[in-house]
């Protein structure tokens, strides 16, 4: 049974359990936190959130800072607002930063938004939509996206979030039984083609939506949303005193594939210009850098070694370097953590286990080994909660692999 958390400054959370078993899961419908404005993959539940931040409130109240570097879509940096605390949310994703920063503003000076005029001279040549959409109705997007760029502010980010749900909406048949890959047209015959009176239709009933769930939004302190690598933080050392987070998983997601639609129309094409696509972590393609030779812990070690030795094609080739390279990237976000941490700080993480074919990965344990040749240990026993449907079972190749139960994990360190 959910309860009503009454913090000690007077701030009261509705439906926030006391217990501390509360499943960082997020549930099937979620509406706390303006967690339906998009669905933006993975991350936690806003209750959850709230749940932990509220633990920390005395070292938060005055001058504390939360961190999230893997923030998506914005969940701790509105949680920490919420309950009235300084917040930074970094994400390499500019699509997750529209959409966090959409969460988290003061919407009472919206300005109406009406129909953009029919205009032709708004240039769609090589225009990264036309990957899903015939050129008319390319333009006329981008007439919509002129009507955003004149206001600038709250209103350019409500409107370029309800645009991105109408894409969404109107290109369903692109998506395969994995919701993370999202196809293209193969050619100009396969694109769709919408009159612009439905088009319009379709965008103002995402605006009247999107509208209605910030409406009554207001926010209690401005909160940090910066598009940066979580390898490389721009944040000075010694400054951070919580961190809530949950890192891409060892799962092969590729979020710009998954989000080449909204990345399209913030004018990102990511088959011409892959720089974004294979920075990201969990990135599918391989860099060209070499990772092989970054030490890595026992944990992390023992399953580079799994993997290699497998015996389905390309394991010691391609799949091991991406495992590599993912790990890679786990670490030096580890660093950096470790680097903007004071002494006294406390780094909540959420990670869920996964399998490589039959192999399982440990990366709950592999979280708690890097982290402890860093410096940090567990605070309280790592809660874990079992995930019952993953991506996994989705791919019918990798079904043929026995697989064991998986995990979500939730851990808390603190400094020695």
């Amino acid at each position: 049974m959910q309860e009503a958390l009454v913090l000690p400054s007077g701030v009261v959370l509705p439906g926030v359990r006391k217990a501390g078993a509360l499943s960082p899961k997020r549930p099937a419908v979620e509406t706390a936190g303006l967690a339906d404005v998009f669905p933006y993959y993975a991350g936690f539940s806003f209750d959850w959130a709230c749940h932990q931040l509220a633990q920390h409130e005395a070292e938060l109240v005055d001058s504390g800072t939360v961190l999230d570097p893997w923030n998506g879509s914005g969940t701790t940096t509105l949680a920490a607002q919420s309950l009235g605390f300084n917040a930074i949310g970094l994400d390499l994703n500019p699509v997750a930063n529209v959409i966090a920063k959409l969460r988290a503003q003061e919407y009472s000076q919206v300005e109406d938004i009406g129909r953009p005029k029919k205009r032709t001279d708004v240039c769609v040549e090589d225009d990264p939509l036309a990957a899903w959409f015939a050129e008319p109705t390319v333009r006329r997007i981008r007439q919509w996206v002129k009507v955003g760029e004149a206001t600038g502010g709250p209103t350019r980010d409500l409107l370029t979030v309800a645009l991105f749900r109408a894409i969404r909406a109107t290109t369903k048949q692109f998506e395969g039984s994995n919701p993370t890959w999202v196809k293209r047209a193969k050619d100009a015959a396969g694109t769709l083609s919408i009159a612009s009176d439905e088009l319009d239709a379709i965008i103002e009933r995402h605006i009247t939506f999107v509208s209605a769930r910030v409406g009554s939004q207001s926010s209690t302190r401005p909160i940090s949303v910066v598009t940066a690598d979580s390898r490389n933080m721009p944040i000075a050392s010694d400054s951070v005193d919580i961190i809530v987070t949950s890192p891409p998983y060892l799962t092969r997601i590729d979020y710009a594939v998954a989000y080449s639609r909204e990345l399209a129309l913030l004018g990102i094409n990511i088959s011409s210009d892959r720089s974004l696509r294979a920075d990201l972590m969990g990135t599918t393609l391989i860099r060209r850098q070499a990772t092989d030779s970054f030490p890595f812990g026992e944990t992390a070690s023992n399953l580079l070694s799994l993997i290699q030795k497998h015996d389905s094609k390309a394991s010691s080739g391609y799949y091991l370097k991406q495992a590599q390279q993912y790990l890679h990237d786990l670490t030096s976000g580890l660093d950096e953590i470790t680097r903007v941490c004071r002494n006294s700080a406390t780094v909540h993480l959420v990670v869920q286990d996964s399998f490589y074919k039959d192999v399982h990965v440990p990366l709950a344990d592999i979280c708690i080994d890097e982290a402890a040749m860093r410096g940090w240990s567990l605070k309280s026993e790592p809660k874990r909660f079992p995930v019952r449907r993953t991506l996994t079972s989705l791919n019918k190749s990798a079904q043929i692999y026995k697989k064991g139960d998986v995990a979500e994990s939730v851990l808390t360190f603190s400094r020695g």
